[in-house]
């Protein structure tokens, strides 16, 4: 009898054991493996840095490395073809537009980042360019950090200017379409940068302005019509 009792308690005793060394093990994998620890910090914003703008606002960098200049070839081809500043009345008429236009270091002296906006995630770049050539003019422009695209998104016009990315980066707004200061706001996807919506003031005096207040969530906002708040779902 005693016999069966001293071997009963060896099997609880080595059921106990192999339970505790079970959980220790989990507990060990999962502060390992950020899959699956809710505390770890998912390895795309492990992965990314924040990037700055530069004191002369030329470039933007992250680690020292600068990830988009001024004088992208991207950005200094859109001013050529597509701006208007180049076309061949303003370079035969205008002081210095020639070298504006055809020089890349005259360019990026005259020109700037004068506001970005960073994703939650760190992966895509807002930003606003203005240069000395046409001021206060501007053109809203989009970074791709992943994949190294950079798109331009409005005209060159008084007004224009990326506003911010929704919570978690999913989409993001900006202002254009501007006339007599009457501007309307965009919302673009920020992987596909198709449209989400827009509020375009098509009778401005009537209708009065529309305002980009603030992101609610990824798929809702807050914004104004003239003096009036408002929240918008898509």
């Amino acid at each position: 009898m005693k016999k069966l009792i001293i071997l009963v308690f060896v099997i609880i005793v080595g059921i106990a054991v192999f339970i505790f060394v079970q959980k220790e093990n989990i507990s060990s994998e999962s502060q390992n493996n950020p899959a699956t620890n809710n505390n770890q910090v998912s390895p795309t914003l492990q992965s990314y840095s924040v990037p700055t703008l530069s004191t002369d606002k030329k470039s933007i960098s992250a680690d020292g490395k600068v990830l988009l200049s001024i004088d992208n070839d991207t950005v200094f081809n859109w001013f050529q073809t597509k701006s208007q500043l180049c076309d061949s009345y303003n370079i035969d008429t205008t002081t210095d537009r020639k070298a504006f236009c055809e020089n890349k270091s005259s360019f990026k002296s005259l020109t700037r980042f004068s506001s970005i906006a960073i994703s939650p995630d760190k992966t895509k770049i807002g930003f606003t360019i203005e240069s000395d050539t046409l001021s206060p003019d501007t053109v809203v422009g989009f970074f791709n950090r992943t994949t190294g695209n950079v798109s331009l998104l409005t005209n060159y016009y008084l007004g224009n200017e990326f506003i911010d990315f929704s919570p978690n980066s999913a989409n993001f707004a900006y202002k254009g379409g501007c006339w007599e200061a009457i501007c309307a706001f965009y919302i673009k996807d920020s992987e596909t940068l198709k449209d989400k919506i827009d509020f375009i003031p098509q009778e401005a005096d009537m209708r009065g302005n529309y305002v980009f207040v603030k992101w609610l969530s990824d798929n809702q906002f807050q914004y104004k019509i003239d003096a009036e708040s408002k929240q918008y779902s898509f």
